[in-house]
This record gives structure tokens, C-alpha cells and sequence, in this order.
């Protein structure tokens, strides 16, 4: 009996070592409200995101991927303090220089346009100038018209621009009448509005010109795993097995003019 008990203790050991050995790292994806891409609201996940972040689990069973909820105005300040090392739907130019980032290949690319309250005799030539107009936009967003600074201070004192928490509050704000003239929204997000609100078709006038055509991309901070090689070999996958072009179908951008 006595001579098994090295063995039995050696098979115990591993018994217990084995799943902390094998266990997948969890990796923070910071997620700010960005529909339809991202429904990050009272700790919750939905949209895009959240569906992309089971697709990227379900294919690999070294890391997991969860999101938490983060604001648009603080979330590179909260990555700076390495509350979370992974960003989805975003892109290098919207803040990162300061951060030691990379960023993965483009998986999505978009854009965001300009739109107006539909008046008699106001047509494209509106959008032309920005003079003394006012500019609606969401806080802590960046956008082309302003070269990329999210700057309160600026954006109101350069734009007089008012600043709202969602799409949806800034379309709110800009038909109310008198809060603002001009508003930048994501074309998904409008395609999408549209189809929840057919009536604001009649209500809304859409930009052929864009403030900015974006590619989407996930950031990553450097030096950690999973690496951002490991990333592309995983939205490569994906997107050769139709998993991720199935998901993009549920948006449909072109369909706002």
C-alpha cells in the first residue's frame, strides 16, 4: 500500500494543477455606447459587440472575452489606468496616440453624415459651411469636421456645439426646432433609425457628404495576450467561415438615401 503513494499523490497533484494550468485568460474589452456596433448601458452589453465577443469565444478556448461598459468621454483615461486592455469598433484615430496600442486589421468600415431638420429651399447646399451654425454631436466622440478633438471647450467655442449621450438624443435635439442645426450620425445608426421611425424619413435631411468614412478595427494594448496576431488569425477565421459577414447583414448603411 505504502509504495503507491507517491503515485497516488503525483496523480492527485495533477488533478488539481491541470485546470488552473489550461484555465483561459479573461481579457477586458471597454465597450462605450456606440449603436448599433455597441449597447453599453446600466452594465449591460448588446448590439454588434456583444454578438462578436461570442463569436470570438466560441472559436478559440484560450482567452475570454468579456465586455465592460465604459463612457465615450473618459474611456481612454480608464484604459490608461488598466481597467481594461481590449477596444471593438474603433479606430486608432479616435484618441489612442497618447496609448501604447495596436490595432488590429480593418473587420467593418462605415461612416457618419451630416443631417438636418427638413425645411422649404434647404437642400445639399446647407452642409456646404458650417458658419455660424450649431453643431450637435455625442460627447467624448471625435469627429472629422473638428480634426479628431473631443475637446468640450473647443467643440463650443469653435462649433457651438451642443453635446448629447446617443445618436438618438441628437436627433431628438435636432427636430425639437431650436437646439441645434446640424448633426453628425453614424449611417448604420440613421439606416437603422429609419426603419424604427419610417416617418422621420419625411423629417430629415441626409448629406450626401460625409464628415468621416471609418474603419473599424480592434485596439489593443501592446505587450499582452492575446497579441494582435492572434486577434487577425481570429477575424480572419470568422470572416472566411461566414460568421462575421452574416453578422454585418444586420445593418444596412446604404438604405438611408
Amino acid at each position: 500500500m505504502c509504495a503507491h503513494k507517491p503515485l497516488l499523490f503525483i496523480i492527485l497533484s495533477l488533478a488539481i494543477i491541470a485546470p488552473s494550468a489550461y484555465a483561459q485568460k479573461i481579457v477586458l474589452v471597454g465597450l462605450a455606447h456606440f449603436p448599433p456596433f455597441i449597447e453599453a448601458r446600466e452594465q449591460k452589453i448588446g448590439g454588434l459587440a456583444a454578438d462578436m465577443l461570442q463569436l470570438m469565444n466560441q472559436h478559440q478556448n484560450k482567452y475570454i472575452f468579456k465586455g465592460i461598459p465604459t463612457l465615450a468621454n473618459t474611456r481612454h483615461k480608464i484604459f490608461g489606468l488598466g481597467r481594461y486592455d481590449m477596444s471593438m469598433f474603433d479606430n486608432l484615430a479616435w484618441g489612442w496616440s497618447d496609448y501604447e496600442v495596436d490595432a488590429s486589421e480593418v473587420f467593418l468600415s462605415g461612416g457618419e453624415v451630416y443631417i438636418a431638420k427638413v425645411k422649404p429651399g434647404r437642400d445639399e447646399s446647407y452642409f456646404k459651411s458650417f458658419k455660424n451654425k450649431t453643431m450637435i454631436g455625442i460627447k467624448g466622440y471625435h469627429y472629422k469636421f473638428a480634426d479628431f478633438n473631443a475637446d468640450e471647450v473647443f467643440l463650443a467655442s469653435n462649433f457651438n456645439m451642443q453635446l448629447t449621450k446617443s445618436n438618438t438624443g441628437s436627433i431628438t435635439m435636432l427636430l425639437s426646432g431650436n437646439r441645434g442645426d446640424i448633426a453628425v450620425v453614424s449611417k448604420s445608426f440613421l439606416a437603422q433609425y429609419f426603419n424604427q421611425h419610417p416617418q422621420a424619413r419625411q423629417q430629415i435631411l441626409v448629406s450626401k457628404k460625409i464628415d468621416q468614412a471609418y474603419n473599424h478595427s480592434i485596439i489593443i494594448r501592446k505587450g499582452i495576450k492575446p497579441s494582435i496576431d492572434e486577434i487577425n488569425h481570429i477575424l480572419k477565421a470568422l470572416n472566411q467561415n461566414g460568421k462575421l459577414p452574416k453578422l454585418w447583414r444586420q445593418i444596412a448603411p446604404d438604405s438611408i438615401y
